[in-house]
């Protein structure tokens, strides 16, 4: 974006026009190569993971597919249209603002929340396995699966239970009051709605970061949330 500013926004410099215009061709390449690369991978993913995507999850594919169909149209002014030139230039703007944001919606938030990477329960990703140069995706479920087993812990997750659950998730059956039932929640292969495999560290991941209409509960102590799915475990 500098390199097309400089080139067309400035008082004009015949010596280093030519300059500008490498660089801008240049950054173009790359950028495209980065996002076929990376739409590349996300798709895989997406594919093997199997799952259906959060709100911020859609919103990231809508705006990469907005960026990819603004460069489409702005390649073909430059390429075969070139009555429309002018129209390119604030098209390149919009592109530059919308890849902004779309890095912003995935990685400044995933960066927020993990705590620049460190909180790694916060990383969907880490249910699967990568395999191979094109990426076979497999579900694996995290190894660390601490479930308390204590009838003290358990008694406290039935009062957490019924004070913060009871009313949207029937306990005893599959039947949907506002969420889904929960009984042999831990037992069965996947969680409801998201399809995350039925583990602890999935329960973990979803009280912070929901599926569906489920509100967060980030706010749960790291005690609390183990009381909660040692009385899960139980269903």
């Amino acid at each position: 974006m500098y390199s097309m500013y400089a080139l067309f926004g400035r008082t004009p410099d015949a010596s280093r026009a030519p300059s500008y215009r490498k660089r801008h061709r240049a950054a173009g390449y790359a950028f495209l190569i980065l996002l076929l690369l990376i739409s590349y991978l996300c798709i895989d993913f997406a594919v093997g993971a199997r799952v259906e995507p959060s709100p911020r999850a859609s919103l990231h594919m809508l705006l990469a597919f907005v960026v990819t169909g603004l460069l489409i149209v702005k390649i073909s002014f430059l390429r075969l249209f070139r009555q429309f030139y002018d129209q390119a230039k604030t098209m390149g703007t919009v592109i530059g603002i919308l890849t902004f944001a779309l890095v912003g919606v995935s990685a400044g938030y995933y960066l927020a929340v993990s705590r620049l990477g460190l909180d790694k329960t916060m990383d969907r990703s880490a249910n699967y396995s990568f395999r191979g140069p094109l990426l076979e995706v497999k579900l694996t479920g995290l190894p660390s699966e601490r479930i308390r087993t204590d009838s003290r812990s358990i008694e406290r997750g039935l009062i957490m239970f019924e004070s913060r659950c009871a009313n949207c998730h029937d306990a005893h059956s599959a039947r949907t009051i506002i969420g889904p039932g929960l009984q042999r929640i831990l037992k069965n292969q996947k969680l409801p709605v998201s399809g995350h495999p039925a583990t602890a560290e999935s329960i973990r991941f979803q009280l912070k970061q929901p599926a569906g209409r489920m509100p967060s509960f980030a706010y749960l102590s790291p005690d609390e949330v183990d009381d909660l799915i040692a009385y899960l475990n139980t269903l």
